[in-house]
């Protein structure tokens, strides 16, 4: 898995023949799965920050719709 991030010009796309065209689309389908897995299994303090996240959005968009509605 590389951790750089490729990007291919649509010229060079149809420059590439089929095997090379069908590896980046393999290899950027597991660098995806991996980072997918990575966010899953974060720790205690990444959910409760994305769970503060979402409350405060939630009370700022009852806010909104309050002050505005």
């Amino acid at each position: 898995m590389t951790n750089a991030k490729m990007t291919i010009s649509p010229e060079r796309w149809k420059e590439m023949d089929e095997n090379e065209r069908t590896w980046i689309v393999y290899d950027t389908l597991v660098t995806l799965d991996k980072r997918v897995i990575k966010l899953e299994k974060g720790g205690i303090i990444n959910k409760s920050l994305t769970f503060a996240g979402g409350a405060i959005g939630g009370i700022v968009f009852w806010l909104g719709i309050k002050i505005w509605g």
